[in-house]
C-alpha cells in the first residue's frame, strides 16, 4: 500500500535555503482535523512549495465529512481503484441517520486482501469447564451433578473399581449404567479386571479434556479411598487447587495422620506402630507407652469402624494385632502394620468443614454432630448420631481444634470430616481437652451433608463442596446453627443368621421421619451390630428436640428380625474382603 502524500508539517520552523521539513499525514491530523483542507503557512494544502498549479493539490486534500477515507491509502481514494480492489464484504445500504438524508454505502477492505474471498471459518466453540468426581456414590452424586449445572459445568464420574452389577447396594457402589442414569454426563473405569492407575488415568482424562474441548476445573473426591488418588489426580490434570501433595498420605495413613499434627502443636493419643505376624510386639510397645488396658487397635486405613478393636487385656491385643497385619485393610490394600492407641475416654463428635482461601480462616466449621455409642462384642458400635450447634460456647474448643487439625494435614479445598474425643468439665459447663480419633479429606457419610442443608437455612454443602475444588468462593450463610433437631438412627440386627422376616420397617410412621434406608432383605445374611455396615438399617429424622429423641429410640427398640441360625464366624478370624469393608465408609 502506497504512503499518503507528503504533508508540510506547519509546526516546523524552515531551514536554512528556506527548505522544508516534509512527512506523512499522522493518524490523529487526518481524524481530528476539523477543516476539510490542510493549511500549510496559511496557504491551502494546494499550494504546494508555493506552487499554485501543482496537480497534487487534488490527491493532498482530505475532506473528512465527504470521503470518509482517512484511515486507507491513497489509491483506494479513487473511486476507479476502489471498484478493482478485492473485498470480503461490502456492508450494504446502512445510512448514517434516519432522517432521509443521502444513504452512503461502505466498502470494507480486507486486511488480508484475497482474490476469491470465502466464507469466514467458525470460530472454535469456548472451552466447556468440568469437574470430575472420583468414586462417586449415588445419593451424594445426585446433589452434585445439580450444582454442577447451576455452575455450567460438565460432571464426569471417575471409577477406580467398576462394578459389574454382582455387587449390591448399588447406591453405594454404581455401576456406570446407575451413574448415566441419574444425570452424569460421562463415566470413566478402567477395563475391567485391571487395577486403577491414577496416572494412567489422567492420561486418558488429558486426551478427552483435549478431543472435546473440555477445561477440568476440580476432583472431587466422594469417599474415604478416593481421598488417596484425588490430590494426585488434580495436579496431574495441571490444577492448582488440590492440598498439600506432600502431606497427601498424613491425609489417609493413620500414622502419619497423627505425626502431622502432633508436629502442630496439637493434641494426639499416643500410639504406636505393630509389624509382628503374630502380634508380640505388643508387649514392648504397651510398656514404652505407659499404656494401661483397655488399649486400640486399628487398621491405619479404615474407615468407619472398621476392623477397630478395643482390647481389654494383652491377648485380645496381640489377636487383633495379628489380624490386622496379616490381612487385607478395608481399602483392599495388604496392610503393612497395624496401629496401637492409647484408649482416650469421653464422648465423640464428628466436626465437618469446609476449606478454601476464600474463608476468613482458610477453614470453616459447618456443622457438629456427637456420637452415642455402647460396646458391643469388643467394639463401639453406633446407636445415634445427633446434630449439635457449633455456634455454642460449650463447643468451642471442639471447633478451633478441628480446624488446627485440618491445616495441619494440609487440607485447603473441599470438605473435611474430623473426628475427636473430648472431655465434659462441669465447672466450665463445656466441652474441654479435644484429641483427634482421625480426619479425612472428603465429605462426611451417613448423608451428613444433606441433613444439614435441611436443618441450617441457606447452607447448601454440595454447592460449597463443588465452588471449593474448583477455586470459586464459597458462599457462606449468616449462622450454622441448626433451626430443627435432626438425628441419624441406626437400627441393629441383634441375631446371626439368614433373614426370614422383619418387623418395625415401616419407619415412615414415626413423626418426624425424614428418611431411611434398608441395608438387608429378606433371604440375606445378618449378624449382630459390630460396625458400619453391619446394621439392618438407618434412619434420619428431623423435627423437635424431645420428637426426634423419642422416634429414634422407636426406630431401633420396634425394629425386629427373625432369623434362620447359622454359626457365627469369629470376630477376629475372619478377613474383611474389599466388597464388605468398603461399604463401611458411607455412614462414618
Amino acid at each position: 500500500m502506497s504512503p499518503m502524500p507528503p504533508i508540510i508539517d506547519s509546526s516546523s520552523p524552515p531551514r536554512s535555503g528556506g527548505a522544508t521539513h516534509i512527512r506523512n499525514l499522522s493518524l490523529s491530523e487526518a481524524v481530528l482535523s476539523q477543516q476539510s483542507v490542510m493549511m500549510v503557512d496559511g496557504l491551502p494544502s494546494g499550494t504546494h512549495n508555493g506552487n499554485a498549479n501543482d496537480t497534487s493539490a487534488e490527491e493532498i486534500s482530505v475532506d473528512l465529512a465527504e470521503h470518509h477515507e482517512a484511515l486507507i491509502g491513497a489509491e483506494f481514494r479513487n473511486p476507479a481503484n476502489i471498484a478493482k480492489q478485492p473485498t470480503l464484504a461490502t456492508l450494504g445500504e446502512t445510512p448514517f441517520a434516519d432522517d432521509g438524508d443521502e444513504v452512503v454505502n461502505h466498502r470494507v477492505v480486507a486486511t488480508e486482501v484475497v482474490k476469491e474471498p470465502i466464507s469466514f471459518i467458525p470460530a472454535e466453540t469456548i472451552l466447556q469447564n468440568a469437574i470430575v468426581l472420583l468414586d462417586p456414590r449415588i445419593p451424594d452424586c445426585i446433589h452434585l451433578i445439580e450444582a454442577g449445572k447451576k455452575r455450567g459445568l460438565m460432571v464426569m464420574a471417575v471409577i477406580p473399581k467398576p462394578n459389574d452389577g454382582s455387587k449390591a447396594l448399588i447406591d453405594f457402589y454404581p455401576t456406570a449404567e446407575a451413574l448415566l442414569e441419574v444425570g452424569m454426563h460421562q463415566v470413566y473405569e478402567p477395563p475391567f479386571g485391571t487395577k486403577f492407575d491414577v496416572v494412567e488415568c489422567a492420561a486418558n482424562l488429558k486426551t478427552i479434556e483435549a478431543q472435546q474441548n473440555l477445561r477440568f476445573l476440580g476432583v472431587i473426591p466422594c469417599r474415604e479411598a478416593a481421598v488417596d488418588f484425588s490430590d494426585i489426580l488434580g495436579a496431574l490434570l495441571g490444577l492448582g487447587n488440590v492440598n498439600d501433595l506432600g502431606l497427601a498420605s498424613a491425609r489417609r495413613d493413620k500414622g502419619l495422620m497423627k505425626l502431622a499434627v502432633a508436629n502442630a502443636g496439637l493434641r494426639v493419643a499416643k500410639y504406636a506402630r505393630l509389624t509382628h505376624g503374630k502380634g508380640v510386639d505388643i508387649i514392648e510397645s504397651v510398656k514404652e507407652l505407659e499404656l494401661n488396658y483397655p488399649v486400640v487397635v486399628k487398621t491405619p486405613r479404615g474407615m468407619g469402624t472398621s476392623d477397630v478393636f478395643i482390647c481389654k487385656d494383652e491377648a485380645e491385643a496381640m489377636e487383633a494385632s495379628a489380624h490386622i497385619v496379616r490381612g487385607i485393610g478395608p481399602d483392599g490394600r495388604k496392610t503393612q502394620y497395624a496401629l496401637l492407641e492409647e484408649f482416650i475416654g469421653g464422648e465423640e463428635f464428628a466436626v465437618n468443614l469446609v476449606a478454601s482461601p476464600a474463608t476468613p480462616r482458610g477453614v470453616q466449621v459447618t456443622d457438629m454432630w456427637m456420637y452415642h455409642k455402647q460396646h458391643t462384642d469388643g467394639t463401639m458400635v453406633n446407636t445415634i448420631q445427633e446434630m449439635v450447634d457449633p455456634h455454642k460456647r460449650a463447643y468451642s474448643e471442639l471447633v478451633r481444634y478441628a480446624e488446627g487439625v485440618c491445616r495441619a494435614v494440609g487440607i485447603k479445598y473441599g470438605m473435611a470430616h474430623v473426628e475427636v474425643k473430648a472431655e465434659w468439665d462441669e465447672k466450665r459447663n463445656k466441652w474441654i481437652n479435644p484429641v483427634m480419633i482421625e480426619v479425612g479429606a472428603r465429605l462426611a457419610g451417613g448423608r451428613k451433608a444433606i441433613m444439614a442443608e435441611n436443618t441450617i437455612v441457606g447452607w447448601h454443602p454440595f454447592d460449597a463442596m463443588v465452588d471449593a475444588h474448583c477455586g470459586f468462593p464459597v458462599r457462606m450463610p449468616p449462622s450454622f446453627s441448626p433451626a430443627q433437631k435432626c438425628v441419624q438412627a441406626f437400627v441393629p440386627s441383634d441375631k446371626n443368621g439368614i433373614l426370614t422376616g422383619i418387623k418395625g420397617d415401616d419407619f415412615n410412621r414415626l413423626s418426624t421421619y425424614h428418611d431411611s434406608v434398608m441395608l438387608r432383605k429378606i433371604g440375606d445374611k445378618v449378624v449382630r451390630a459390630k460396625d458400619i455396615m453391619s446394621f439392618a438399617a438407618y434412619c434420619w429424622l428431623i423435627g423437635e428436640d424431645e420428637a426426634v429423641m423419642r422416634d429414634a429410640k422407636l426406630a431401633r427398640e420396634e425394629f425386629v428380625v427373625e432369623v434362620e441360625p447359622v454359626d457365627e464366624e469369629p470376630l477376629l478370624k475372619r478377613t474383611e474382603t474389599l466388597e464388605s469393608s468398603l461399604a463401611a465408609e458411607p455412614s462414618s
